[in-house]
């Protein structure tokens, strides 16, 4: 099974321009989002983990949904997105294969890390 995707150098997959561009450059509502994501991933963190560690692949589908949903503010482009849209697109595979426990490990705390990176810059 591939790697999750790892930190991404490119700024145009780590920024928040996106949502900054949806808000118009509104940074309030900027930080009250980040907040919710935050928040929503820290739920979210801990039933996906709960899922893959009883390889409940059903469970599994249907929080990467959700995930996808609560990161979509950030942009198609962004790499915490990115990453939840290619873990969704594989799992025919998992469910063909089996769950890779390193593979979603590594995955929950890449996105763990992105998501705790998250700031608004209050220029």
């Amino acid at each position: 099974m591939a790697k999750p995707i790892i930190k991404n150098p490119d700024p145009m997959c780590n920024n928040l321009d996106y949502l900054r561009d949806l808000l118009g450059n509104d940074t309030q509502a900027m930080q009250d989002i980040v907040r919710e994501i935050k928040d929503q991933w820290a739920d979210d963190a801990r039933e996906l983990a709960a899922a893959v560690l009883s390889r409940n692949i059903a469970e599994m589908k249907r929080l990467l949904h959700r995930i996808k949903s609560t990161f979509s503010p950030l942009g198609p482009d962004h790499l915490l997105y990115k990453e939840i849209a290619n873990a969704a697109e594989m799992m025919p595979t998992v469910e063909a294969a089996g769950v890779d426990m390193r593979f979603w490990s590594d995955l929950i705390l890449n996105l763990e890390n992105e998501v705790s990176d998250l700031k608004v810059a209050t220029t």
